[in-house]
């Protein structure tokens, strides 16, 4: 059967089901006890066991027929749905997930490794613990031991794949055993400067304890790491040798990555037949990230957009030349109605009454055809969460509302990692650790929150937490630390204000190992995804309260209302979205507070812009009129004056990107054809502020 004409139909489906399968695995966990939820699992992993077979994937097919047999069991209460079943049936879903987009991207499914994987599903199938391991004759030779040498250094099989593909590409595995002097007041100040020393000679891949622990300092005087590298064992065990208060480093060499790896000693024996534990999570810079990375694209999913009821599966490219053909209709109906007022046709004008309805129609018809939830990028955090709250040892619940709110295409393939980014550091540095949050008389269970509306013609989504909130002092002192403001400016600065210094370029408060940033880092990329949407992102925070994260995003970046303004013989639009209000002014309402112009607007000190000089518009001659025209934009809270030559009025305009040529250019969000042929630049209102 010729199978490649199928390709697309498999993909898309066999992500909806996987998706399916990890909502239910969730659901299932909260409420074991569920038949309906178990037999949806089930039904889930025999369609995609039948779609794999079909196409003439066997390693997909045997791998999924081997947890349905598991889940089977579930279904006839043979077994009891435990967390250690559950957990490895989502290693059965993640690996599944690897193997389609290997197939996806063009590759083989055999280059995922299943054997352990179904070693475990099977000996839970046999009522044995998934952690035996397997016979000793069967076992490749372990790695040589250092002297003393200790239990086995558990590496995932993510882990072992990397350090596979690190090897191939020349580079040579290590464990490095480090010992910290008894006698050391700060443990975790050395370990981070062992995690620093290693990450400067190569990739550091996994550290046991987790970084988290090292972080915390719980651990005991030693630690291992697994490290990729260019170096011999001699240049790294110098480089950790050089700090302070390490009185013994023993670095080994894996040779045998398919083999258990045998550390110094810092790992302490697991017993017998115990659950086994869950992957810890990989140190700074290391390669799995690649991975998760990966796996959480938006784009990956963008093919997904699902409607319940009659639906038919549409190209996304198909989409894209449609709305581009309905902008093309727009732009030519301007100019229809520009020559229908210019030479007063009134038949033509008539006709084009009946055309902008038909248009508008079709416009309304299109957008919406191009709206997909955002629950299409919600879906994924669930598990997200329920895997990083077990890393960090939390108790988090995740609430999600409005997942039905529906938004630009173009946003939704845009948006998922800066809500991962937001997430992450709620999670990680917002909640607290359960014994602190019962110390502080909260519940142990911390409350996360995912939750989209609509405001007017905008979506609106907040990242909620309550955790320990943001310390504006805090905030302010690691600004003037950094340079970024003076002390007077900061202690100027009202706490909300100060508390938005984390979206400055380089600002960090956390001086972290792990790969979860603190609050704080990397906010300003966040901050500048969200504006290259033409959004905004806000946020508001109580000590011991919990913060919000608020981010405010158009419904569409492809037709929108615009203001036409005019400088001197230069045409711009500003987006209708972003403007307060135009007025007049004469020379005498603007005054100099700084050394800058602002003025009076109700009350509120508004500084203004002429949007000439800003865009260094060649200066022609002076008109003498008094009068000045102002266009109050806002983004957020924050409101400037942007002073222009003329007014023309409200129109409807397509955006066009300016393409890579051009795309660095600050000032300037993209161009729209008016309807008498020339070019209009949009204006980036929030590049003014």
């Amino acid at each position: 059967m010729e199978t490649n004409q199928y390709m697309e139909m498999f993909l898309d489906e066999s992500r909806e089901h996987l998706q399916s399968l990890n909502d239910g695995l969730l659901s299932l966990e909260n409420d074991p006890e569920d038949l309906s939820v178990l037999n949806e699992i089930f039904r889930n992993a025999h369609t995609l066991k039948g779609m794999s077979a079909t196409m003439g994937y066997t390693k997909t097919a045997e791998l999924t027929h081997d947890m349905e047999n598991l889940l089977d069991m579930l279904r006839k209460e043979q077994l009891k749905v435990s967390s250690e079943i559950i957990d490895v049936i989502f290693k059965c879903v993640d690996t599944l997930q690897e193997m389609v987009e290997n197939i996806g991207s063009g590759e083989s499914e055999d280059l995922v490794d299943v054997s352990d994987l179904v070693r475990q599903v099977n000996a839970i199938a046999k009522g044995e613990s998934p952690s035996v391991e397997a016979p000793a004759e069967a076992a490749a030779p372990a790695a040589a031991a250092p002297a003393g040498g200790g239990p086995a250094f558990e590496l995932s099989e993510t882990d072992r794949t990397v350090m596979k593909e690190a090897k191939n590409s020349g580079l040579v595995p290590f464990i490095v055993h480090v010992e910290i002097s008894e006698n050391c007041l700060l443990k975790s100040a050395r370990s981070y400067m062992v995690m620093n020393a290693l990450d400067d000679i190569g990739d550091v891949i996994k550290s046991v304890p987790p970084a988290e622990d090292l972080e915390q300092e719980k651990f005991d005087h030693s630690f291992e790491v697994a490290v990729v590298t260019d170096s011999d064992a001699k240049a790294v065990e110098s480089a950790v040798g050089a700090i302070s208060e390490i009185s013994k480093v023993v670095v080994t060499e894996i040779t045998d990555l398919d083999a258990p790896v045998v550390g110094g000693g810092a790992v302490p024996a697991p017993a017998e037949a115990a659950p086994a534990a869950p992957a810890a999570p990989p140190a700074a810079k290391a390669e799995p990230h690649k991975k998760d990375a990966k796996a959480a694209d938006p784009k990956k999913d963008a093919k997904k957009a699902h409607v319940g009821g009659q639906s038919v599966r549409v190209d996304i490219e198909k989409l894209d030349t449609l709305m581009n053909l309905v902008g093309e209709l727009v732009t030519n109906k301007v100019r229809l109605e520009q020559i229908g007022m210019t030479h007063r046709l009134t038949e033509l004008t008539e006709t084009l009454e009946q055309m902008d309805r038909v248009t508008t129609d079709l416009q309304s018809v299109v957008m919406k055809v191009r709206m997909v939830p955002v629950s299409q990028v919600f879906n994924r955090f669930p598990r997200m969460v329920r895997d990083l709250a077990k890393e960090l040892d939390k108790d988090i619940n995740l609430t999600i509302e409005g997942e039905d709110t529906e938004l630009d295409r173009t946003v939704i393939d845009e948006i998922g990692d800066p809500l991962m980014h937001l997430l992450r550091n709620s999670l990680d540095h917002g909640v607290e650790h359960p014994d602190e949050r019962e110390a502080k008389g909260k519940p142990r269970t911390g409350e996360v929150g995912l939750i989209a509306r609509h405001e007017g013609n905008n979506v609106v989504i907040m990242v909620t937490d309550d955790g320990s909130g943001i310390n504006a002092d805090k905030i302010r002192n690691k600004a003037v630390e950094k340079g970024m403001v003076t002390r007077d400016e900061a202690d100027a600065l009202p706490d909300a204000d100060a508390v938005r210094l984390i979206f400055l370029p380089g600002f960090s408060t956390a001086e972290t190992i792990t790969d979860v940033s603190g609050r704080g880092v990397g906010m300003d990329v966040v901050r500048s995804k969200i504006e290259s949407l033409g959004g905004h992102v806000d946020v508001e925070t109580k000590i011991d309260e919990g913060s919000v994260f608020k981010i405010k995003l158009p419904l569409t970046l492809a037709i929108i209302q615009a203001m036409l303004v005019k400088v001197q013989n230069e045409m711009y639009a500003i987006p209708l979205g972003s403007i307060d209000s135009t007025i007049n002014i004469t020379p005498n309402d603007i005054k100099t507070v700084q050394n800058k112009e602002v003025i009076v607007l109700r009350g509120q000190i508004i500084p203004i812009a002429r949007l000439g000089e800003v865009l260094s518009v060649p200066k022609g001659e002076d008109s003498g009129e008094e009068d000045i025209f102002v266009v109050v934009v806002h983004v957020g809270d924050h409101k400037i004056g942007i002073v222009v030559d003329n007014l023309i009025g409200q129109q409807e305009i397509v955006i066009k990107t300016l393409g890579k040529l051009l795309s660095g250019l600050k000032m300037l969000a993209g161009a729209t054809v008016l309807g008498d042929g020339h070019v209009a630049m949009i204006l980036d209102v929030s590049a003014l502020m």
